[in-house]
């Protein structure tokens, strides 16, 4: 059994980026679409699940699903000299105990660790109930990463939506931080939902980092908050974190 990917410098940066702020081991689920990540911090408080479809890799093969115990401080120690255009190839043979990472003309075999050493991911189960009785709307991530930088040193932050608006505020030292997605610019679903819900600003920052474009925006009144979006045409990041208590 073989894995063979190649892919971009920039995708494999974010794909980098995304994980170190969560944890530093997840696993690597590869199949015949492509690379699967399902990953949350040590205290369950925030997950990310990641898709690197095959049709957004320069070359791609995988004969056998496999799943990879991955330390990421070992990939970024290669990814951290990529150039966005440069290309970064990964192989795997099957009872090998290391990848090989290849780019620019240098190798290196990265050791992989047991999977069964990697932290157990939350059932998404619950979650998903509650996002799915909950609101959904598609906004620019521009002025919400703007928002989360400005409200950095504050504790918490409220997302409230009201009349088809969806809003995020903060009370923080020099005063109040808001960004305000009106219903002339987005779809709030349902139109009438009413809700107001407090996160923790580090944590929504740092599950988000790889954020950019648009964004799908689902939560619920005093629930979690999932954040969506593309790093390719056909891959994704999706953040969820939990409600500030």
């Amino acid at each position: 059994m073989v894995v063979h990917l190649e892919v971009s410098g920039k995708i494999a940066k974010d794909l980098v980026k995304a994980i170190e702020n969560i944890n530093e081991e997840c696993v690597w689920s590869f199949d015949s679409e492509g690379l699967h990540i399902m990953m949350s911090d040590v205290y369950k408080y925030k997950m990310l699940d990641i898709n690197i479809a095959s049709s957004d890799m320069v070359s791609y093969s995988c004969d056998n699903p496999v799943e990879l115990g991955i330390v990421i401080d070992r990939i970024k120690d290669v990814t951290k000299t990529l150039k966005t255009k440069d290309l970064l190839m990964i192989n795997y043979q099957e009872g090998k105990g290391y990848i090989t990472l290849k780019s620019n003309g240098l190798s290196r075999s990265v050791k992989l660790i047991d999977i069964n050493m990697v932290g157990k991911i939350p059932s998404l189960m619950e979650a998903e109930t509650s996002l799915a009785n909950g609101y959904s709307a598609t906004v620019d991530s521009a002025p919400l990463g703007s928002f989360l930088k400005a409200a950095s040193k504050a504790i918490s932050f409220d997302v409230t939506t009201n009349l088809g608006n969806l809003c995020f505020s903060s009370e923080t030292e020099e005063g109040l931080v808001e960004v305000e997605y009106l219903e002339n610019d987005i779809v709030l679903k349902p139109l009438d939902y009413s809700s107001e819900t407090n996160y923790a600003v580090s944590e929504v920052s740092s599950a988000t980092s790889t954020m950019n474009g648009l964004v799908r925006v689902r939560g619920s009144e005093g629930g979690i908050i999932e954040l969506m979006w593309n790093l390719a045409e056909n891959s994704y990041v999706r953040a969820m974190i939990a409600p500030r208590v």
